[in-house]
């Protein structure tokens, strides 16, 4: 079998056999061609990489340009912010000066006008420091015996303190307002207890200066002088330097002092009695043994005398209160001579009941009148302005005893005084009923702070008494 037949050229057509080419020269031109290709393939390879490497450097430096850029911008921001806040501080000390500016151009005409006023003021005083030696002399008078007596007690000289106080408290007196509502001794006086005698009144008070129970004495209830020590000496079963609340009564021509002592054995407070042929003593104390002394209550405190409507004696006190019982004013009856109690129990007046008192009753005081039996009596915090002393009504001299008011009928008042407790009530020569108590002065409240004597006038409306406000 043959193959197919070879296509006709020209030069076959013509009879003639086909050219023949170099084999050589091809084999060349195709390694040149394939060269060339390579070349063409190498260099867009190399352009590809080199364009790629520089893409890659430009991406680079563009990432690098744009995190510092991002960094300038934080940092500016953060200078705009505290350029801001500096700036809202500038504003605000501006305005902080403008208006310290202003208010010292305020204050510095109120300065003006205040010097001016104080100029004026120094020129009358100088008039009036030359129209008042008389009261500058007082005041001199006061502070040097007051002087003295602090001197005299410093050395143990009670008796120089007294002499010294005595001479100089009339002058005192005369600078504290009297006759205003004021007190009417200068010195510390609490607890006080007032008798008339004829014409003569006399004050009693708890331990001071002046000796275990201090004494002064008036003839108009405006100049107290001061007597000395009622008391020299105490019982021998009691404590010195604590005898407090005396209360003084005339009994068969005879006075009978009752006081508040610690007793030496127990240390609790208890009631004794002191004899006198006379009301400026010396009042003397033979007793071995307290006349009350609850101490199962707390001890008994404040003792105040009275006659009932038959002129029988009975004394009045307080229980301190303990084991369950509140502070308590009992009554019992004394024998004639007041020297001891008759027989039976003390009987319970009054308790704490009203918000007012605060949880206390003391300082009782029994005042028959009219046919009555009113127990005036202190209560709440005597070291603060809160104590005040308020009215019982008693069927009799031992109860039973009601409060007819819910507040009480003496009180703190404005710049007279402060926190009074302590009443004792009495008639002057003229049959007018007075109450004595004593008081702090509102500038000076609470102990060290004196406790001063005032007086107010009683009457009574509505078979109740009231207590006026000024003498």
């Amino acid at each position: 079998m043959t193959g197919p037949a070879l296509p006709l050229t020209a030069d076959t057509r013509a009879g003639g056999l086909p050219p023949r080419r170099p084999r050589r020269s091809v084999l060349r031109h195709k390694r040149l061609v394939a060269l060339w290709a390579g070349l063409a393939a190498l260099v867009l390879l190399t352009t590809g990489v080199l364009s790629d490497l520089h893409v890659r450097s430009e991406l680079r430096q563009a990432r690098s340009t744009l995190k510092t850029t991002r960094s300038n911008l934080a940092l500016a921001l953060r200078n705009l912010s505290s350029a801001q806040a500096v700036l809202l501080r500038t504003a605000g000390q501006r305005n902080v000066l403008e208006f310290e500016l202003t208010t010292t151009a305020h204050e510095l005409r109120n300065a003006e006008s205040t010097l001016s006023s104080t100029q004026t003021s120094l020129s009358n005083a100088q008039h009036s420091v030359a129209s008042q030696g008389v009261d500058i002399g007082v005041l001199d008078t006061c502070l040097g015996g007051v002087e003295q007596a602090l001197n005299a007690i410093a050395v143990g000289d009670d008796n120089g303190a007294v002499t010294s106080i005595s001479l100089v408290s009339g002058s005192c007196q005369a600078l504290q307002g009297q006759g205003k509502g004021g007190p009417v001794f200068p010195f510390d006086f609490p607890d006080p207890d007032v008798i008339r005698v004829g014409n003569v009144y006399y004050g009693y008070a708890t331990n001071s200066a002046a000796g275990n129970i201090q004494m002064i004495q008036s003839t108009d209830l405006l100049h107290w002088t001061v007597d000395g020590n009622a008391l020299p000496y105490i019982a021998s079963w009691a404590r010195t330097g604590a005898t407090w609340a005396p209360g003084v009564i005339e009994l068969n021509s005879t006075f009978v002092l009752y006081y508040a002592a610690v007793d030496g054995l127990t240390g609790k407070e208890c009631i004794s009695a002191a004899v006198a042929p006379g009301p400026r003593g010396p009042f003397v104390d033979n007793s071995s043994a307290p006349l009350v002394c609850q101490l199962d209550l707390g001890g008994s405190i404040d003792p105040s005398p009275f006659l009932d409507a038959t002129g029988t004696p009975y004394l009045a006190w307080k229980s301190q209160g303990e084991n369950g019982q509140p502070p308590t004013i009992w009554s019992q009856q004394l024998t004639t001579d007041g020297t001891a109690v008759a027989g039976g129990h003390p009987q319970a007046l009054l308790t704490p009941s009203h918000t007012w008192e605060g949880g206390v009753v003391e300082g009782p005081f029994v005042l028959p009148w009219s046919g009555h039996y009113f127990l005036f009596y202190s209560a709440n915090n005597w070291n603060s302005s809160n104590y005040a002393i308020g009215v019982a009504v008693c069927q009799g001299p031992t109860g039973p005893c009601s409060k007819p008011l819910d507040h009480s009928i003496v009180v703190s008042q404005g710049a007279a005084m402060a926190g009074p407790g302590g009443p004792s009530l009495f008639t002057d020569t003229t049959g007018k009923l007075w109450i004595a108590f004593h008081a702090w002065l509102p500038s000076a409240v609470g102990y060290p702070n004196s406790r001063l004597l005032f007086l107010r006038q009683v009457t009574f409306t509505n078979n109740l008494p009231v207590v006026q406000s000024l003498p």
